[in-house]
């Protein structure tokens, strides 16, 4: 079961910016669904979705069937984000970039399923979606590992690349599945700040985390 598409995007607030630790005030961040931490794949509509998103490709080699399940999410992904965000945003004033996977592009366990999200929520519009945030090295996944990448050491390995393409429009988007402690998205908000000053910088999720 899929989770239901709410009626609008949820902000980020006073009362819910204190549950991602990196995160502050004047961060502009949305997001659709809440996931459930640590209560696993059948908590939850939104929990399933989440997982199936999350789906590795070494996972769909041993068994096909499960790439049934991580397209359907993706579609329905990208079919909330499209009722959400209008055409006339999409085309005219925002840049979208995905906030990179833990894996470098040449590792078979690499993943754009954001890309894809976002292709799919923009199809046949004009829509600006730049894949230039990198890492420099394969990481295990912050939710796979107990010993996760300070803040610092994920800097260190991330990169703007340089775009041969037109200015960015006037808002940029990071775009990420999973709102957890904001690590990735304020690393990846200060590399397009350092190669495009003053740019402003949202945050869009397509769940965050909640903790008893």
């Amino acid at each position: 079961m899929l989770p239901p598409i709410p009626q609008k995007l949820w902000k980020i607030d006073d009362s819910t910016v204190g549950d991602h630790f990196f995160l502050d005030s004047t961060d502009q961040c949305f997001y659709i669904w809440e996931y459930a931490a640590r209560k696993g794949y059948d908590f939850s509509p939104a929990n399933k979705f989440v997982w199936n998103l999350k789906i590795k490709p070494s996972a769909i080699e041993r068994s096909p069937l499960r790439q049934r399940h991580k397209l359907e999410a993706i579609n329905h992904a990208g079919e909330a984000l499209r009722g959400f965000i209008s055409r006339e945003f999409v085309e005219a004033s925002a840049t979208f970039i995905p906030i990179p996977c833990s894996k470098v592009t040449r590792d078979p366990e690499y993943d754009n399923r954001l890309a894809r999200v976002l292709s799919t929520a923009f199809l046949g519009w004009k829509a600006d979606i730049r894949d230039m945030l990198k890492i420099t090295r394969s990481t295990p996944a912050d939710h796979e590992s107990a010993e996760r990448l300070g803040f610092d050491e994920l800097l260190c390995i991330t990169e703007a690349a340089a775009s041969t393409e037109a200015l960015l429009r006037p808002i940029v988007v990071l775009v990420d599945d999973v709102l957890n402690s904001g690590k990735h998205f304020k690393v990846a908000q200060q590399r397009i700040r350092e190669r495009y000053v003053g740019a402003e910088i949202r945050g869009l999720f397509l769940a965050r985390c909640v903790r008893d």
